[in-house]
């Protein structure tokens, strides 16, 4: 069997794989929906394509990571075992390394309708294993799971891709949020609705939630949702003003909040990762 040390190095691989795909999903769609410009998208191919094989390499490890959790550490590559692991990871498996492959065909040729379609299909990796795939009728759960990922990748990686390098690119950067609020302002209450019914779905309603630690950490992952919702509100009203009317403040104030949400972020990544991996639905 495992060792005690087991669940913890199984914890931060997926903290690992669910940071680096979340990131990969968010560039794939910045690119492909223009919000970072096509001329400006170069300065961060080089990083996606790293991220995508990160992703490649991470669901693969879980394979392994399996083998010996049914087993011990000298199944790690047992042809047997893996073929055990792989009824249960397979499909999520080929999701991950078959998105990022195509993100990173996406990248290279600069296509925004390839990006688009890696991102896709990355974000049905998380609909494809988890605890909706233990349900006896998911109906549209995955569904549901698959554009909660997808949406929370394109939120999560606004951190990286709307901050400001230098006063000079003032205009280009102002334009830049107002095209990613004019998707934002949409999509985010949706990632958000979407959170609580799948929450309270999984989590068997409000009695799972509260009292349950799998429940718990499902709400605060919401709690951060809100907070990082309330908190680009204020970036969209107030702040977006700031750096086209005062660049020098305006850019201070945009990093500081852009700061606060990337730490929110790896919270409610912390909280997500926990709750798949340390406990299950009903813990």
């Amino acid at each position: 069997m495992a060792g005690d040390g087991f669940p913890i190095a199984l914890f931060g691989l997926r903290i690992a794989l669910n940071l680096a795909t979340m990131l990969v999903i968010g560039l794939s769609l910045h690119g492909a929906l223009g919000v970072v410009e096509r001329k400006a998208f170069g300065r961060y191919r080089l990083f996606l394509l790293l991220a995508a094989i990160a992703v490649a390499l991470l669901a693969t490890a879980r394979v392994g990571f399996l083998n010996v959790q049914l087993g011990d550490p000298s199944s790690i590559f047992d042809p047997d075992m893996t073929a055990l692991s792989w009824l249960a990871l397979g499909p999520s498996t080929l999701a991950f390394v078959g998105g990022a492959f195509v993100v990173v065909v996406g990248g290279i040729a600069g296509s925004r309708v390839v990006l688009a379609a890696g991102g896709v299909i990355l974000s049905a990796g998380f609909a494809l294993t988890g605890h909706t795939q233990a349900l006896d009728s998911p109906g549209a759960m995955p569904v549901a799971v698959s554009l909660h990922a997808l949406i929370a990748g394109f939120w999560v990686v606004a951190p990286l891709t709307l901050w400001p390098a230098s006063p000079p690119d003032g205009p280009e950067l102002v334009a830049r949020l107002h095209r990613f609020s004019a998707i934002a302002v949409i999509a985010i209450p949706v990632l958000l609705a979407l959170g609580v019914w799948l929450a309270w779905t999984l989590a068997r309603g409000w009695d799972g939630l509260v009292a349950t630690t799998y429940g718990q950490l499902l709400l605060a992952k919401l709690a951060v949702g809100l907070t990082t919702m309330g908190m680009g509100a204020l970036n969209k009203q107030v702040v977006t003003a700031k750096v086209a009317e005062h660049p020098e403040q305006g850019f201070r104030w945009l990093r500081n909040a852009l700061s606060v949400e990337a730490v929110l972020f790896a919270a409610a990544i912390l909280a997500v990762s926990a709750a798949t991996t340390l406990t299950g639905a009903g813990e």
